[in-house]
């Protein structure tokens, strides 16, 4: 034991180009009634400085999958292990082995932004393990605390001094309060680095219990790199870019970058071509022309369409072409975590959003909601999804249900959240999508039963359908949205007839758009967007919303649910009101309805089949008869109003 030192303030030294590397090794062991699987993958982590000043420092991280085995695989107490090790091997192969993030920090460790959300493997305490960590904020001595700068909240302690790696080191633990997880860390004050990390935790699941353990050991540090060596490695590559991508001060050259664009790396290639399109550094026309003819299915053909224009001006104005307020950059791109502010109705509301390279502020962007299953943890999501999406330009929203999706009270608190999305990102109104799986797949029918003018199309994977008397209540109101259900032939959890009921008495309803079904052989219930077979991303590739459909049908399941497209219900009552409207060749709009005596409608020329003026015809009472007005006249919808929806000659009608 080293005696303990005068307290002092703890600071990292660390200066531009210096490289750290990390020997890493995870470890999980699974446990259910019937199976225990035991993992271990080795990485090698690299730390790159690209910049630093007295209040920051701009660090890339670089993780690469060494190795990953499947240990263990033990099936209703036979060793199954040599069966599976083939089919692990495939996942593995499937996944990238090099992952990447960036951060800026202060000299005493606290993040500026949040953490990468999708890590180098699956796990729910990774935001707890990272290569720097946040330090005591002022001066303290041996066994005093402070609180960490993690998602998780520890309560970080200074345990005593320990020799590592020949070097004094200040041991830190932090523990969760019901012993669920236990960090520990050892700073050196003489390196000035974290020496050495190690993680422990252990939570259940819907059928089975986790335990993780992982650590981080320093092997190596060079100081004075210059960036030209990390952007020439792949082993470093992505790191150097990313950190490139979030500190705009770092500089870059376009000869810099151009070795990474001739390397053969996609990954890497993606991320120069995002540095250059946010730099406005310009890509040589030679260079341009040789990525589109070896990447013509990869992600980088994503970034070469932004790299080959400027941007869409149309999208800094309206329909009307009044200006429009640009949308702000974001700070940082990945899946990173958010929080919808407290309001009256909701506390802060947590979800994840990805923030794709292929994101920008000057044109909309497609949307892609995930609601995930079990309890609706959206880290549970991001787990299920990251690698699909990444292949993608889609925004991609998970959302935290803390319980049931088919809840009033959680579809209030997704509300919240996804206009918060909207009102901060530019998002293409027209291409909203969404989906979940078991709980998320009910959640999904429930809240396109609630909102279906919000959405292009839904997927429900494994969901409980009109098995679920909220789904059920609401299902006239789908008639306008492609849907498809996905489910597996042995799910026992949640049958298949809960799907292909649903499919049928939704088909009965004779739906403008006829729904879907897909049953997949020798599938339990275990059906994700990573492994639905690709039917998902398939049905929503070119799929518009349609905003003005010539017929609607709005039942009032839900207060929630009082609009669908262009007519709201002001006065009924949910499980008994309900209207039909549709748009006739001759511009009469008919429509019927039962239990309410109050509707608005929200109307604009391209509802009408030809020009002139329109007549309302409500339960065979003539309400109306003139012309629509010109919406380029009315106000314009707020920030996070729908441009479509909320541009219209509103009205109110009543019944006598």
């Amino acid at each position: 034991m080293v005696a303990a030192q005068t307290p002092s303030a703890w600071r990292y030294d660390l200066h531009p180009g210096d490289h750290l590397t990390y020997r890493y090794t995870f470890q999980r062991r699974t446990q259910s009634n019937e199976e225990q699987t035991q993992v271990e993958a080795r990485f090698r982590t690299h730390v790159l400085v690209a910049g630093a000043d007295a209040e920051r420092i701009s660090l890339g991280f670089q993780r690469n999958r060494e190795s990953a085995a499947l240990t263990e695989y033990r099936s209703k107490g036979k060793d199954r292990l040599a069966r599976e090790q083939a089919d692990f091997q495939k996942r593995m192969q499937k996944r990238p082995s090099r992952f990447s993030e960036a951060m800026e920090i202060s000299p005493a460790g606290e993040p500026r932004y949040s953490w990468e959300m999708a890590r180098e493997t699956y796990s729910y305490f990774l935001d707890a393990l990272h290569e720097v960590t946040t330090l005591p904020p002022v001066p303290l001595k041996q066994r005093e605390t402070w609180r960490g700068s993690t998602l998780l909240g520890l309560d970080l302690r200074w345990v005593g001094d320990e020799s590592v790696h020949g070097k004094l080191c200040h041991h830190v633990e932090g523990a969760l309060s019901d012993g669920s997880l236990q960090l520990n860390y050892w700073w050196s004050p003489e390196s000035g680095v974290i020496e050495q990390v190690a993680l422990d935790g252990s939570y259940s699941g819907a059928d089975d219990t986790v335990h993780e353990t992982a650590r981080m050991e320093l092997e190596s540090r060079v100081r004075g790199e210059p960036v030209e060596s990390w952007l020439g490695s792949p082993d470093t590559s992505q790191g150097a870019l990313k950190a490139i991508l979030l500190a705009p001060g770092v500089p870059v050259s376009i000869e810099q970058l151009s070795r990474v664009l001739i390397s053969g790396e996609p990954a890497s290639q993606g991320l120069a071509l995002a540095v250059a399109s946010r730099r406005k550094i310009e890509v040589p026309a030679g260079i341009l022309s040789k990525l589109q003819s070896t990447n013509p299915q990869s992600k980088v053909r994503w970034m070469l369409e932004l790299s080959s224009s400027s941007g869409n001006s149309q999208a800094f104005a309206d329909e009307c072409h009044r200006p429009l307020p640009l949308k702000s950059p974001p700070a940082k791109f990945g899946t990173l975590f958010k929080v919808a502010p407290a309001s009256q109705d909701n506390p802060e509301i947590p979800y994840l959003l990805r923030v794709p390279l292929t994101y920008r502020e000057d044109r909309p962007a497609p949307l892609l909601v995930y609601l995930s299953g079990g309890a609706g943890l959206a880290i549970d999501g991001v787990n299920t999804a990251e690698d699909i999406v990444s292949e993608t330009d889609y925004l991609v929203l998970y959302p935290q249900a803390a319980g049931f999706w088919w809840r009033p009270e959680t579809a209030r608190r997704f509300d919240a959240v996804l206009r918060q999305v909207l009102q901060g990102y530019n998002v293409d109104r027209d291409r909203i999508y969404l989906t979940g799986f078991s709980n998320g797949g009910t959640g999904a029918l429930y809240f396109a039963t609630l909102w279906p003018q919000r959405f292009a199309a839904v997927v429900s994977l494994m969901g409980a359908g009109q098995c679920n008397d909220q789904v059920k209540a609401g299902l006239p109101n789908l008639e306008n949205l492609p849907v498809l259900f996905v489910h597996g032939e042995n799910d026992t959890r949640i049958t298949p007839d809960c799907s292909t009921t649903t499919h049928d008495a939704l088909t009965d309803l004779r739906p403008a758009i006829k729904p879907e079904l897909k049953i997949l052989p020798n599938r339990g219930h275990d059906i994700t967007l990573q492994s639905d077979d690709g039917l998902t991303l398939a049905f929503f590739k070119n799929k518009f919303r349609n905003p003005f459909p010539r017929e609607v049908a709005v039942s009032l399941s839900d207060a929630l649910a009082a609009r669908s497209y262009w007519i709201e219900i002001l006065d009924g009552r949910p499980g008994k009101s309900g209207v039909e409207a549709r748009v006739k060749s001759d511009n009469t709009i008919e429509i019927h309805s039962h239990d309410l005596k109050k509707i608005r409608l929200h109307l604009r020329p391209e509802l009408l089949p030809k020009p002139g003026n329109l007549r309302i015809v409500w339960n065979g009472k003539k309400m109306f008869e003139g012309p629509i007005r010109d919406c380029c006249s009315l106000p314009r919808p707020p920030s996070a109003g729908d441009p479509k929806l909320d541009l219209t000659d509103t009205g109110d009608l009543a019944l006598p």
